[in-house]
C-alpha cells in the first residue's frame, strides 16, 4: 500500500511546490524590469506559504521601500524566517543588519552568528553573495566583502566568480587595482569556456592590458568568444583580421576550432 501511494504523494508535492517556484521566478522577472508592485505581490504570495527565497526577496523590498513602504522591522522578520530555513543570502543580510543596527539594536555577537551561518563553501552561493554586495541587493554595497566571496568561489574554479573578480581588480574596487591579476583571473575564466571572459581576454591581448600585446592571441580568444555566441567580439576580431596575413588568420581559426573541440572531448570524459 505504501509503495502504491508514493507516486501520489510525490505528485501532490510537485503540484504544491510548482506555484511557489512560479511566484518566486515571476517576482524576480518583475524586479528586473523595475516593476516592484508586481514583484511584491508575487513574492508575498510565496513568502506567505513559507518559501525561503521569496521571504528573503520580499525582505529586500521592505528594506529598500520598493513596491511597498520601507519597513526595516518587517525586512528583519522576513530575513530571519528565510535564514532559519537555511537561506545563506538572508543569513548574510542579517549579519549586516545586526552589525549596523538597521531596524534592530546593534549586536556584534548576533552579527557574527549570522555571518558564520552564511560562511558556505558552495561556490554558487558565494558568487550570488558577491553579486549582492556589488549591487547592494538586500544589503549595503561593499566591494571588499564582494571580493572576499568572489575569491572564495574563484579559488574553487567557478568561472563566473573568476570573471567578476577580474573586474574588481581591473577597477580597483574592494582590492588594490592590479591589471596583471585581473588578466590572470580573466584567463582562468576564459580557459573554462566563459564567452564574456574569452572576449575580454582577447581585448586585453589586443591592448596589452595586464598581458603582453599580441594580436595573434587576441584574435584567437576573440574567435573562441564569437564561436560561443559573444557578439561583442566580432568588431575587434574583424579589425585584427584585416591587419593579418590570410594564412595566419586561417591557422588561428583552425587552432580555435581544435581548442574548442578538445574541450568538448574533455567535458564528456
Amino acid at each position: 500500500m505504501q509503495n502504491r501511494m508514493m507516486p501520489v504523494l510525490i505528485s501532490g508535492l510537485l503540484i504544491a511546490v510548482a506555484p511557489l517556484l512560479a511566484d518566486t521566478a515571476s517576482g524576480m522577472e518583475a524586479f528586473k524590469k523595475a516593476d516592484y508592485a508586481t514583484a511584491f505581490s508575487q513574492w508575498k504570495a510565496a513568502a506567505d506559504k513559507g518559501d525561503a527565497e521569496a521571504e528573503f526577496d520580499l525582505g529586500v523590498l521592505y528594506a529598500k521601500g520598493l513596491g511597498t513602504s520601507q519597513n526595516m522591522q518587517e525586512a528583519v522578520r522576513l530575513y530571519t524566517a528565510s535564514a532559519q530555513q537555511g537561506n545563506v543570502q538572508a543569513a548574510f543580510s542579517l549579519g549586516q543588519v545586526y552589525a549596523k543596527g538597521w531596524g534592530v539594536p546593534r549586536d556584534d555577537a548576533e552579527a557574527l552568528r549570522w555571518f558564520q551561518a552564511a560562511n558556505t563553501d558552495n561556490p554558487d552561493v558565494s558568487v550570488n553573495l558577491g553579486w549582492m554586495l556589488v549591487e547592494g541587493y538586500g544589503m549595503a554595497q561593499d566591494f571588499g566583502s564582494a571580493a572576499y566571496w568572489y575569491t572564495k568561489a574563484a579559488g574553487r574554479g567557478h568561472a563566473e566568480a573568476q570573471f567578476q573578480l577580474a573586474h574588481l581588480y581591473a577597477q580597483g574596487k574592494g582590492v588594490q587595482k592590479d591589471e596583471a591579476e585581473a588578466a590572470r583571473w580573466t584567463r582562468a575564466a576564459a580557459t573554462q569556456g566563459l564567452p564574456a571572459a574569452q572576449a575580454r581576454l582577447g581585448w586585453r591581448f589586443a591592448n596589452g592590458r595586464g598581458v603582453p600585446q599580441d594580436n595573434g592571441q587576441a584574435y584567437f580568444w576573440l574567435t573562441l568568444a564569437a564561436r560561443n555566441g559573444n557578439k561583442g567580439a566580432d568588431k575587434l576580431r574583424a579589425s585584427l583580421a584585416a591587419g593579418m596575413a590570410p594564412g595566419d588568420v586561417t591557422k588561428l581559426d583552425q587552432s580555435a576550432q581544435s581548442w574548442q573541440e578538445s574541450r568538448k572531448v574533455l567535458a564528456h570524459k
